[in-house]
């Protein structure tokens, strides 16, 4: 009789140890005996923590942890943050671009290409596997087989909209299969995406209760399938002719069409959310306003949706509950991205990446109106108190979002753990008349114009949080968007201002189509700040500024010079500034090549895929 392994082992019969060569898509399983399947579906319980195992893997895609850059989010190569340290692969993409020559992509891309396919067989495998377990009811086995293909739907999504056409796999592999599948069409990989959310839709429960939150249901799956229209109905994917020329494989990157039909498609998914979300009490957060009216309550609806676990927003969430800094990857998932005070000067990309000026500009007055902050090349310095005023006038989201310097952090007002005197970033310099001291260093690739302090509303001690995978702001947004560009303005408004009205704004009126557009995208990209939207939604509706101060060209940042008479004291206060202005701190790399994703080189070489163009 074999001995029972340990739970860890499950990891490696998942194919965690058992993929670990760089060269890694569609590996074939180990057939040395080193790991056994019966042990994992043995029982219940281990069975169960194969699942766990399956979730904690596949919805890591694009957070610190599974995403290929390393250290950092999406923001620090969409206009959104500064690069970072010289040795973050996020830097590296800032100023070199995507390369097909990283480690399996991871520092080369902004998507750990041989990760999904790990993930993926992980999934099948439980789903191939879980009617084997003898204590585990059939009803239970059938949910999990759902909960896998949900998963799995999950990944193949993130791999449409960052490389278009990939594999597809439709099962786990056994040692004598053909390896050798090409990629498929965008029509064939988005028809297989709605082919697995609509089986796991049928298996899955509308919701869970409170003990099982953060499992799949059938909301989730309905909002799988609408991100996945909503990419196949933007320009990049949507259009007659590919971003570049790709001979007799356009197919592989473009629908080869212009549809409108596609944005009909988008819409209907949309509104599906919408009523599984009515059905199932998640609804957007709005205690102090109603119809068309600015909600009074804006800050703590904003920053509750964002920050609060189990929220009645949240549709998906990777799930995290730990507090434990120094538990790499598993516990403390989001190390990377973490701006709390309680992460003393261990907090890497935290002092290192400050929010851009590209990225505050977006921000509303909180009247709606728009605020005047100076531009690169002004002829001279704006008042320190111009600064002050700017800050203290900015809409609610803005000061949920960012801890700008000088100010303590408006999310956990009166704790004295984030007070100005609890933050690093830019460091005490004693000679104020540098003028970069507050809060940037000179010459040093932390500047910026505050610290994030997104999902930390009253966190206090927390280091931790549960990154935001499907929120219904999400949904109102993209049905403002598809019903735009369907030629519904009025619609497309509803929705709009369901969102822009909870952040205590009053209603957005323009009807004008394409002025309508950029609003909504402006929309998107304030409300989901740091949560890996504006670098897809730019280089998806091929945005005319994306090499110019999105993705690539001027990174700004506010700067500042301190008054003289002041105490060489740290910390600075906001009071202290003289003076202020924007500087350009360092140019972007943008290539049309990297509207997709380039496949690791390693898997060209194969010879079974093709690469993206312009590789």
């Amino acid at each position: 009789m074999k001995k029972m392994k340990r739970i860890t082992t499950i990891l490696a019969v998942l194919g965690l140890a058992v993929l670990t060569s760089c060269d890694v898509f569609l590996q074939k399983p180990d057939t040395t005996g080193t790991v056994d399947l019966e042990a994992v579906f043995g029982s219940k319980k281990n069975a169960e923590a194969a699942l766990m195992s399956c979730y904690g893997n596949a919805l890591i895609h694009g957070w610190p942890g599974g995403i290929g850059i390393g250290h950092g989010t999406l923001g620090a190569i969409s206009g959104e943050v500064n690069r970072g340290y010289n040795w973050h692969g996020t830097y590296v993409v800032a100023q070199q671009g995507l390369s097909v020559n990283g480690v399996d992509g991871s520092d080369a891309g902004a998507d750990n290409y041989g990760n999904n396919w790990r993930y993926i067989r992980q999934c099948f495998i439980v789903k191939e596997n879980i009617d084997k377990v003898a204590d585990m009811d059939q009803n239970t086995k059938d949910v999990i087989k759902a909960e896998a293909t949900a998963l799995i739907a999950y990944r193949y999504m993130g791999m449409f909209y960052r490389y278009g056409g990939v594999p597809i796999v439709t099962k786990s592999f056994e040692a004598s299969d053909d390896l050798t599948a090409g990629r498929a069409t965008l029509e064939e990989m988005l028809q297989y995406i709605l082919d697995l959310c609509d089986e796991a839709y049928a298996g899955l429960p509308s919701k869970w209760d409170a003990a099982n939150t953060g499992r799949m249901t059938q909301g989730a799956v309905l909002a799988i399938k609408a991100r996945a229209l909503m990419f196949a109905a933007r320009p990049l994917f949507n259009s007659a002719t590919p971003y570049l020329d790709n001979g007799e494989l356009n197919n592989l990157i473009c629908f080869g069409s212009a549809d409108s039909g596609r944005w009909q498609d988008a819409i209907e998914a949309n509104e599906a959310v919408l009523s599984w979300a009515a059905a199932n009490g998640v609804s957007l957060i709005n205690t102090g306003g109603g119809t068309g009216t600015a909600n009074t309550n804006a800050f703590d609806d904003y920053a509750t949706a964002t920050s609060t676990p189990g929220n009645k927003e949240i549709i998906l969430a990777y799930k995290c509950n730990s507090s434990d800094k120094w538990s790499w990857p598993a516990n403390a998932l989001f190390y990377y991205t973490n701006c709390s005070p309680y992460w003393d000067n261990n907090r890497w990309d935290s002092d290192e990446s400050g929010v851009l000026s590209n990225h505050v500009k977006l921000y509303y007055k909180n009247d709606g109106s728009e605020i005047d902050w100076p531009s690169v090349g002004e002829s001279a310095p704006r008042s320190g108190a111009e600064y002050i005023a700017n800050v203290n006038s900015l809409e609610p989201r803005a000061l949920a979002d960012i801890k700008f310097g000088g100010f303590d952090a408006k999310n956990n007002a009166g704790d004295s753990r984030w007070q100005n005197n609890g933050w690093g970033r830019g460091g005490y310099d004693a000679d104020k008349n540098k003028g970069n001291a507050f809060p940037n260093r000179v010459g040093a690739t932390g500047q910026g114009c505050g610290e994030r302090s997104k999902f930390y509303y009253k966190a206090g001690s927390r280091v931790w949080f549960e990154a935001p995978l499907f929120r219904l702001a999400e949904t109102y947004l993209n049905l403002a968007e598809a019903y735009n560009e369907a030629g519904n303005s009025s619609k497309a408004l509803e929705n709009l201002n369901m969102v822009h009205n909870r952040a205590g704004l009053p209603s957005i009126t323009e009807t004008d189509q394409a002025k309508l557009r950029e609003i909504i995208q402006r929309e998107k990209a304030i409300e989901f700040f740091q949560e890996n939207h504006r670098y897809y939604d730019a280089k998806h509706w091929k945005r005319a500024d994306i090499g110019t101060s999105i993705c690539g060209g001027s990174m700004r940042s506010f700067t500042f010079n301190i008054k003289n008479d002041d105490a060489a004291t740290w910390p600075y206060a906001a009071e202290w500034v003289e003076t202020y202005w924007e500087a350009e701190i360092y140019s972007a790399f943008w290539s049309p090549a990297m509207f997709l994703e380039p496949f690791p080189q390693s898997e060209v070489n194969k010879g079974t895929i093709t690469q993206n163009p312009g590789y």
